[in-house]
């Protein structure tokens, strides 16, 4: 029996192999030709340009299917990422993106719902700007769409995680159970730093919130210095690479390894390679099980038995709680 582990890309999240394969560039090209080839695929922009209009890009991508190239410089859409899961073992991936404005919410929840419809073992996490008109009858509707959580992203919002005109949509959403990931810090501002993110909890504690990037991107010493409530789970994505080992072995001694879930920021990194990075850190058997399979199960509410569902390709459905 394979070992499986669970892959959370801050804004996707998956189950994969520890066997992972190897195979050259050009075995990836041609998986991503073979999964173009099927009809109704919905192209992925999870990050836009400065001045690109979101609706106008989902729309884009949804009616002529074609690719969406994000400002990174890397595709990002779902045969590609499909193509490089599939690369890195994965048969399990949650998808999500961030609005940046009220008017963006309702296109964005139909875009995802409908991007991970026909991808078996996918599902998607929604968006919701806090204090917009009309909160509580969009969070009834991803739910009716099969959405099985929220991306926040502060900074991009320009809306702080504790403001007060949120509190209030913090509420409705924990009422409903959905579990919220939220990008977390940025030395640039203070709309997500841990000390916000600890405010808010204070006056919604039945939140369930991921933390995503060890709960402080660029301010890994600040979320060390400042850890969250035992309920907060962390995320690893844009992290491994990008401070120093000795930072990275402190955060998980520090949050443990019942809290945190493998991320990988696709389409900023490469599964594969996040992979390859978290497996470097040299944890034992049982830390990695949990970081990269059994939190994000348990997040989820999802089961071993769940995956005769998600090989049709329902378990968006099925599964929710």
């Amino acid at each position: 029996m394979k070992k499986r582990i669970l892959l959370a890309v801050c804004a996707v999240g998956a189950v994969v192999a520890l066997q992972a394969q190897s195979p050259a560039h050009d075995a990836l090209n041609r998986e991503i030709a073979e999964l173009r080839k099927k009809p109704a695929v919905c192209e992925l922009p999870p990050y836009l340009a400065e001045n690109e209009d979101f609706d106008a890009a989902c729309r884009k991508a949804g009616e002529a299917n074609k690719k969406v190239f994000v400002s990174i410089g890397r595709e990002a859409d779902m045969p590609r990422l499909c193509a490089e899961d599939k690369l890195a073992g994965i048969t399990r991936c949650v998808v999500s993106n961030s609005a940046t404005s009220a008017k963006q919410v309702f296109n964005a929840n139909t875009f995802l719902a409908e991007a991970v419809r026909g991808h078996a073992g996918y599902l998607a996490f929604g968006t919701i700007y806090p204090g917009m008109d009309g909160y509580e009858e969009e969070l009834d509707r991803m739910l009716e769409l099969g959405l099985r959580g929220i991306k926040i992203h502060p900074d991009f919002q320009k809306l702080a995680i504790d403001d007060e005109s949120a509190i209030d949509t913090y509420k409705a959403i924990a009422r409903r159970g959905l579990p919220v990931l939220f990008h977390m810090g940025d030395n640039r501002y203070d709309f997500s730093s841990p000390e916000r993110l600890t405010n808010l909890l204070r006056r919604v504690p039945d939140l369930q919130v991921v933390a995503a990037h060890f709960g402080g991107w660029n301010i890994w010493p600040q979320s060390l210095a400042h850890p969250q409530p035992e309920s907060v789970l962390y995320d690893t994505s844009s992290t491994l690479g990008m401070t120093d080992r000795d930072i990275v072995l402190r955060l998980i001694d520090k949050i443990g390894p019942d809290r945190l879930i493998f991320g990988t920021d696709f389409p900023m990194w490469s599964p594969k390679e996040e992979l390859a990075r978290f497996l470097a850190l040299d944890l034992d058997e049982s830390s990695r099980q949990k970081i990269l399979y059994k939190n994000f199960m348990k997040l989820l509410k999802l089961h071993d038995e769940d995956e005769e569902s998600t090989k049709r390709g329902d378990a968006h459905v099925s599964d929710r709680h």
